[in-house]
């Protein structure tokens, strides 16, 4: 059956008893059937050939939406590919970058800034731990630190530098001077206020 061009649901039945189906029902009656038994096959045929027509239009409906599901389909699946290539494209092209500069791709840690200064006490406390002798606390109370600092900033030639004393005041001495009075005039534990040995506790701890 050829494809039909117009849909068979919205035909109107004709009326095969006026003068424009005359011919159709001529033939019929030539043929031994009377008028109204010619009407009535008309009638049928054409009833019977609808319903062949909307059978038709049915099957060419179904198999228009089955294509164009089929489509679309087809086009979502070449959508997906295109797209998992090009992932997989940006990931090979990402490690070979990862692979050539490694520092640049080198991951941060998560880790806190620290908002306290970093105090680190004389060396010669540092080495005295290390070797599990004796050292007095006074190396890690905020006076001992500070002093340290002034030495490990300075040479070890005949420079002067300012020295803070236990009363609070500043003395030109040498940088030389300086390093022994650290080593060798710590103020001794029992001597320590109660400020600088919570001072000095915990720093120590943190260095064991």
């Amino acid at each position: 059956m050829p494809p039909l061009h117009s849909n068979p649901y919205d035909a109107a039945q004709p009326d095969f008893a006026t003068e424009a189906h005359a011919d159709a029902q001529l033939a019929l009656t030539e043929g031994g059937l009377s008028e109204a038994q010619a009407i009535e096959s008309l009638t049928c045929l054409w009833t019977l050939s609808n319903k062949c027509e909307k059978a038709e239009w049915d099957r060419a409906i179904a198999e228009e939406q089955h294509a164009l599901k089929e489509a679309r389909q087809g086009a979502i699946d070449a959508e997906e590919c295109q797209h998992q290539q090009s992932q997989a494209d940006k990931e090979a092209t990402l490690a070979k970058e990862c692979k050539k500069h490694k520092s640049k791709f080198t991951p941060v840690p998560n880790a806190k800034v620290p908002v306290e200064p970093l105090c680190i006490p004389a060396c010669y406390a540092l080495k005295q731990m290390e070797s599990g002798s004796y050292i007095e606390l006074y190396y890690f109370t905020n006076q001992g630190i500070s002093e340290a600092e002034e030495v490990a900033t300075t040479p070890s030639d005949g420079t002067y530098v300012w020295k803070t004393q236990e009363d609070g005041t500043h003395s030109l001495i040498k940088a030389s001077s300086a390093k022994r009075g650290l080593r060798s005039d710590p103020l001794p534990d029992d001597r320590l206020t109660w400020e600088q040995f919570f001072e000095a506790t915990p720093c120590m701890i943190r260095f064991m």
